[in-house]
């Protein structure tokens, strides 16, 4: 996950990085570097988009999201549980 402090972030902004993470995650893969681009949340009170991403290592989602031009603070590891 890109967590990407946003100030003024839109929800068309992040619809459109959206689509940039997605092409970027695409052009990685078919690099052999496997990305896929799930979602994005967006916090609009605190300014803050998350960009999600299933990704063989934190540094191929960075790689990701840098290609697609998208300012993060930090790229993390998440686990995603969903109930029974």
């Amino acid at each position: 996950m890109a967590e990407c402090f946003w100030p003024g972030v839109t929800f068309p902004q992040v619809a459109a990085a959206g689509e940039s993470v997605r092409q970027s995650a695409r052009a990685s893969s078919s690099e052999g570097r496997l990305a896929r681009y799930i979602g994005s949340i967006l916090i609009p009170t605190d300014e803050i988009a998350l960009c999600l991403f299933e990704a063989t290592s934190i540094e191929i989602a960075s790689e990701v999201n840098q290609r697609a031009g998208i300012p993060s603070e930090r790229i993390l590891e998440v686990v995603r549980l969903d109930p029974r």
